[in-house]
């Protein structure tokens, strides 16, 4: 499996995106944590949307690929579960990436959400207080 990983472009793009994600998911979590300020997360959500599409793009390279060696009548059982396997891993790869990723934004949101409806609720406090 290992092997797989390391051949594979797609799974190299993809653990290069997930790190540049994870890193800025821990940078936001920190400085809210510190600081309660929020932070522009577009650039997150894009990186965690593009992880699973990612694994579908190499998917479809890879039955692509499997699809080529059976067109030249060359390929034998094998060697085409192999193929079908080594495609499906990147689209197991790109899920596995991006499920913890989306829980961790989604805990971010909210936290960040249950942050700033309680300072509004200060603010007017303390707004009509005499």
């Amino acid at each position: 499996m290992i092997d797989q990983l390391l051949g594979n472009w797609v799974c190299w793009v993809i653990l290069l995106t997930s790190l540049v994600c994870y890193q800025q998911l821990m940078l936001q979590f920190f400085q809210y944590k510190h600081t309660n300020e929020t932070t522009d997360q577009q650039l997150c959500s894009v990186l965690i949307s593009a992880l699973p599409l990612l694994g579908l793009l190499g998917t479809i390279i890879g039955l692509l690929q499997c699809f080529a060696e059976m067109a030249t009548g060359n390929i034998v059982g094998d060697t085409l579960s192999g193929g079908i396997a080594n495609a499906l891993l990147t689209t197991q790869l790109g899920l596995v990436c991006a499920i913890p990723a989306w829980l961790l934004q989604a805990y971010l949101h909210s936290a960040q959400a249950i942050q700033k409806a309680h300072s509004n609720k200060q603010g007017e406090h303390y707004a009509s207080a005499p």
